[in-house]
């Protein structure tokens, strides 16, 4: 009996990590910076931080006064011959619509941008959170195939 309680703990603790934790998202701000992104938590500051860097190429980024709802972005800036001009990924509060912002002051400048709200969904591959839960199920699967 306590194997299968002790069993469930474990199964409910290791697959409910991945709630328990922010959301967290790749960062970088430059082309070259962005082919070896860093991990960032969302909070309130590092959102903030980043809408200083939006308002450096928008006019009208929105002041969020604290927030709980959060977004991975992706915002690629190019010129017209489509070289890269400046890029973006980190955490932004989901009231920002960054994909919304009107560039500013950049004559032509465009925009290719996307919002997500999973754990490293802006592109910079890693194990994502759904495949800790497959390689958990799997794990509970085999220790309950042993334990009865």
């Amino acid at each position: 009996m306590w194997k299968k309680v002790i069993f469930c703990v474990v199964l409910v603790a290791f697959v409910g990590v991945q709630f328990a934790n922010s959301l967290t998202c790749s960062k970088c701000t430059t082309p070259s910076g962005c082919k070896n992104p860093w991990s960032e938590t969302c909070s309130n500051s590092t959102a903030n931080a980043n809408k200083e860097f939006l308002e450096s190429y928008h006019s009208n980024v929105p002041a969020v006064n604290g927030s709980l709802n959060f977004s991975c972005a992706n915002l690629t800036y190019y010129y017209a011959n489509y070289t890269h001009a400046s890029e973006f990924l980190g955490c932004v509060f989901n009231e920002t619509n960054v994909c919304s912002l009107t560039l500013s002051n950049t004559t032509g400048l465009s925009k290719k941008c996307f919002t997500c709200g999973t754990d490293y969904c802006n592109p910079a591959g890693t194990f994502s959170g759904s495949a800790y839960t497959i390689v958990g199920s799997v794990i509970a699967l085999l220790l309950a195939k042993i334990l009865s």
